[in-house]
């Protein structure tokens, strides 16, 4: 599959909540590129994360889910704002709330979708 089509199928399954599945997907993304290219493997695996961190999250580990998503923070944020078509801008946002909610000890309410430009 190409790139395009494993990020639509990754879409799918975050935005129906099985970010468990959607981080296999985008494991086979971050695969098609070259170890060379360390700036697009590190914010698929940035992404790839992501999905960890709410996978977590929703199995009841928030500690974990916590500690990961501090992770993608910093993962995420050198990243292009709209990297190979998808919104990281709009994610890290998310990610950032979240975290000041789990700090503070409070649920998360409402999770991202998987923007892509067109």
């Amino acid at each position: 599959m190409s790139e395009k089509e494993l990020i639509g199928q990754a879409k799918e399954l975050w935005d129906k909540g099985d970010f468990y599945s959607a981080h296999e997907v985008l494991e086979d993304v971050w695969r098609l590129f070259p170890k060379e290219d360390k700036y697009s493997r590190n914010c698929y695996q940035g992404l790839i994360r992501l999905a960890i961190a709410y996978n977590h999250y929703l199995c009841g580990r928030k500690e974990s889910a916590l500690r990961v998503l501090r992770m993608v923070k910093e993962q995420l944020q050198p990243c292009k704002k709209d990297f190979r078509g998808i919104d990281i801008a709009y994610l890290l946002e998310f990610v950032e709330r979240h975290i000041r909610d789990l700090e503070a000890g409070r649920e998360i309410e409402d999770f991202p979708v998987f923007k892509v430009f067109q």
